[in-house]
C-alpha cells in the first residue's frame, strides 16, 4: 500500500484547510489462498525476497468480495481446497478479471492438469498455471516474476 500525507492547502488569506491521510490499494500482492495449517513459508519467503506483498485467505473467506478490494496482481490456491477448491479459485477469479494469473498448487495430482486446462478453457482464463506444491520454488518464482513484471515492476527480473 501507498500511503499519501497531509498537504495543506490555502484556499484564501490566511485560510488553510488539511486533507486527511489516504491509503491507496497497490497492485503488488499476491492473494494466497490456502487452509490454515498448510505451508506457506517458502511462497513467503520468496515473496519477501522480491518485496511482493502477500495477503491471506482461507478457503472459507468470501474471495468474490476480496479480489475488488484488494486488486492482487496474482493469485495463489491449493487445487484441493476444503471449502474453495481451485476450480472455485478459478470460476471466481474469472468473474473478475479473465486476464489474472492464477497458480493452483496441484499436491503431484498430474491426472487433475487436463481438468485444469479444461475448466481454464471454459471459464476463458488466459493465465492459469500451475506448480506441484508451495515448495517448488522454480515455478514459484517463475510465476511471481512474471507477474510482477506484468504489474509494472519492472525492476523484477527472472532468476
Amino acid at each position: 500500500m501507498v500511503h499519501i500525507g497531509t498537504t495543506d492547502v490555502i484556499d484564501r488569506t490566511w485560510a488553510v484547510s488539511t486533507f486527511q491521510e489516504r491509503i491507496i490499494p497497490t497492485r503488488h500482492s499476491i492473494l494466497l489462498v490456502r487452509d490454515r495449517g498448510r505451508d506457506s513459508e517458502h511462497l513467503e519467503s520468496v515473496c519477501e525476497f522480491l518485496d511482493i506483498a502477500v495477503e491471506h485467505a482461507t478457503s472459507a473467506d468470501d474471495l468474490a468480495s476480496m479480489l475488488p478490494t484488494l486488486r492482487p496482481m496474482a493469485v495463489i490456491a491449493d487445487l484441493d481446497g476444503e471449502a474453495q477448491d481451485g476450480f472455485h479459485v478459478m470460476k471466481i477469479a474469472a468473474a473478475y478479471d479473465r486476464s489474472l494469473p492464477v497458480m493452483l498448487l496441484t499436491c503431484n495430482e498430474p491426472a487433475m492438469l487436463g481438468a485444469i486446462d479444461a475448466v481454464s478453457e471454459v471459464w476463458a482464463l488466459t493465465r492459469v498455471t500451475t506448480a506441484p506444491n508451495a515448495s517448488a520454488v522454480g515455478p514459484l518464482v517463475d510465476f511471481i516474476c512474471q507477474t510482477a513484471r506484468d504489474a509494472g515492476r519492472s525492476r523484477m527480473m527472472r532468476i
